[in-house]
């Protein structure tokens, strides 16, 4: 959960892909834009589902400490040290950076891999969590607009995907353009995907999503009760949603 100022957004990830497996799509959004409390018994359910992981035996490399004290980034690190300290991690895309930056010479698919994140009630199947750069237009003018076509285009995306590794939302394009197989992977599962939602705690107002949010998951970890934890970031979000 280590990220400097920012200590707490892995978290949020997880409770985030867990309510979508718990809760479903439409709960989720009601979640995200507050037309649910967060002491609301399926956002406390997320969060218990979450607990029991981090808090379990011999579950987290590190235990709860491990969890609140290792820089996410460093990590994964554990998964390929002799013998292995873990053997799974759960992250986006963008750790196969700090992957391969810890051992360069680590070769995709046979000595690491990635698979969606399981199902928790069938009725939800496995959907899929995302974040991503976005592009507005500020000015309607003809010149505006077609910019904004073109980055949205599988042509200015296939470059995106092809030098820096993104994932294109663009169904048109060619996979070929990934630069290796865990991101050629990871596209297809986005592609096929029934179900997609934006990160939550990124569509929230800041002192929720990248306030409350994360220091809750911090203090929960640390042994805060729940019921607390999800009074305070209510709290916060009855003022930040303008309630």
């Amino acid at each position: 959960m280590e990220s400097g100022a920012a200590s707490g957004w892995v978290g949020t990830d997880w409770i985030e892909d867990i309510m979508l497996r718990t809760a479903g799509p439409d709960v989720y959004d009601k979640w995200v834009n507050h037309e649910i409390s967060w002491t609301d018994p399926r956002v406390k359910k997320a969060f218990e589902y979450f607990g029991q992981i981090v808090n379990a035996p011999g579950y987290i490399y590190g235990g709860a400490t491990g969890a609140l004290t290792i820089f996410f980034g460093d990590s994964p690190a554990a998964m390929f040290t002799d013998p292995p300290g873990a053997y799974m991690h759960r992250q986006a895309t963008f750790i196969q950076s700090f992957i391969l930056g810890t051992n360069p010479d680590l070769v995709a698919v046979e000595d690491y891999n990635v698979f969606v994140f399981p199902p928790i009630s069938p009725i939800f199947g496995t959907p899929l969590l995302g974040a991503g750069d976005l592009v507005g237009v500020f000015n309607d003018t003809p010149e505006a607009k077609a910019l904004a076509n073109y980055l949205a285009s599988a042509e200015a995306q296939e470059i995106w995907c092809g030098g820096l590794g993104k994932l294109g939302i663009n169904k048109n394009v060619d996979p070929a353009v990934y630069p290796d197989p865990i991101t050629t992977q990871a596209a297809a599962m986005l592609a096929e995907a029934e179900t997609f939602r934006f990160d939550g705690s990124d569509l929230m107002p800041g002192a929720v999503g990248a306030g409350t949010f994360w220091s809750g998951v911090l203090d929960y970890i640390s042994g805060i009760p729940l019921d607390t934890v999800l009074a305070a970031i209510e709290a916060s979000a009855v003022d930040a949603y303008g309630e």
